[in-house]
């Protein structure tokens, strides 16, 4: 019997939330206010990192865990019982379906639960995990193929698998995944809804603002962007916004080796969301240095704030950027370099950027892609 309209009860499982910030929490807070405003039942299953400091929302359920510590300023959590934990809360809330968002820890145990309660499991492939063994206490040599394994036996062991883009569908494929795979790239969050289209108006001899939003890890390639500053003449600032555990040792490169200044080159730790979005609309371009990320939902939030990227080669890069258009695609330094400098020097090609990079932002509203999660939600319930 069809279940369409029947309004759904949603456990979505994840390692990370707040207090991390980043790509995939922005793509859990836009999915779970899409899913509420639709008047769907959702719970956010998550570790607990700060204990009673946490400000939550009531649809945040925190799994106990009794060990909490901090390293390289990253909060870390050791839960128990997590399967006993998990099975309580899902099956309290009678829920309908499991999304996951993670293959490991909360995910197989997920994943374990599910199996157990008969519930049919969805899981979001955020990110290309293999590009990660440099946080596994092994030679890469042997962790890189040993996260591929483990990735690969969760992929197929899911009901269905939702990719960002088809290159992330093709990629897994080509790893011999039959699991269903559904295209459903994530919407921009409802604070990047609605700012209008605004066209940057520069002086000559006016500074050329470049900006870009990040996590201050290797997996990020941020030293390819103080590479690319360091080319550029004393026009051009960079403003870097986000945090790490690579934070000192970028200041360290920037400033002592390369002898950036600091009116070249500001650091922003986490700033509240207003002085983001205000950093995004000031910017005249916004530079994405990652070759891992499957969508990358920063580049999406400064375009809706009228703001073009130019961005290295990635998969989720290909996926949204069309090359000259709406935005610029590179590959090494130079060409970063050269393709900054052109949209500097020609303001005709650089407004018509603009203008396509805000349109395209204007096609990930929420609405759309949450009929298309729905969909497959009750497809996997019917079957």
């Amino acid at each position: 019997m069809s279940n369409d309209g029947k309004k759904l009860r949603i456990a979505l499982i994840s390692n990370n939330y707040t207090p991390y910030s980043g790509g995939v929490v922005s793509s859990i807070n836009a999915q779970v206010a899409n899913l509420l405003e639709d008047g769907h039942l959702v719970r956010v299953i998550t570790l607990d990192f700060l204990g009673n400091k946490h400000t939550d929302p009531d649809y945040v359920v925190r799994i106990h865990t009794p060990i909490k510590f901090r390293c390289r300023k990253n909060h870390y959590a050791i839960p128990w019982f997590m399967v006993t934990q998990l099975k309580q809360i899902i099956t309290s809330m009678n829920a309908d379906i499991i999304h996951v968002h993670h293959p490991f820890l909360l995910g197989t145990k997920g994943l374990e639960v599910a199996r157990t309660l008969g519930i049919p499991v969805i899981f979001t492939y955020h990110t290309l995990y293999e590009e990660y063994a440099h946080y596994v206490p092994l030679p890469t040599t042997i962790a890189k193929p040993l996260i591929r394994k483990l990735v690969r036996n969760f992929c197929c062991a899911v009901d269905t698998i939702i990719v960002p883009s088809p290159n992330i569908r093709d990629y897994l494929k080509e790893q011999n995944i039959i699991t269903i795979l559904q295209c459903i790239p994530s919407p921009l969050q409802s604070f990047f809804q609605g700012i209008p289209y605004t066209e940057r108006t520069r002086s000559a001899g006016d500074p050329v603002k470049l900006l870009s939003v990040l996590r201050f890890t290797k997996e990020k390639n941020v030293p390819f962007l103080l590479d690319v500053l360091n080319l550029l003449d004393e026009r051009f600032t960079l403003t870097l916004v986000g945090y790490g555990a690579e934070y000192e040792n970028l200041r360290s490169y920037a400033y002592d080796h390369l002898q950036l200044s600091t009116q070249q080159l500001q650091f922003v730790l986490k700033p509240p969301r207003e002085q983001l979005i205000n950093y995004y609309r000031d910017a005249d371009l916004f530079l994405f240095p990652s070759r891992t990320d499957t969508q990358g939902l920063v580049m999406l939030e400064a375009m809706a704030c009228s703001t073009p990227a130019v961005a290295v080669m990635g998969p989720g890069q290909r996926a949204l950027i069309q090359h000259n258009k709406n935005g610029v695609l590179v590959t090494t330094e130079q060409e970063m370099q050269q393709a900054i400098t052109d949209l500097a020097n020609h303001k005709e090609a650089y407004y018509a950027m603009q203008k396509e990079a805000w349109r395209t932002a204007q096609s990930f509203l929420p609405k759309q892609f949450r009929e298309k999660l729905l969909a497959v939600y009750r497809q996997l319930i019917d079957a």
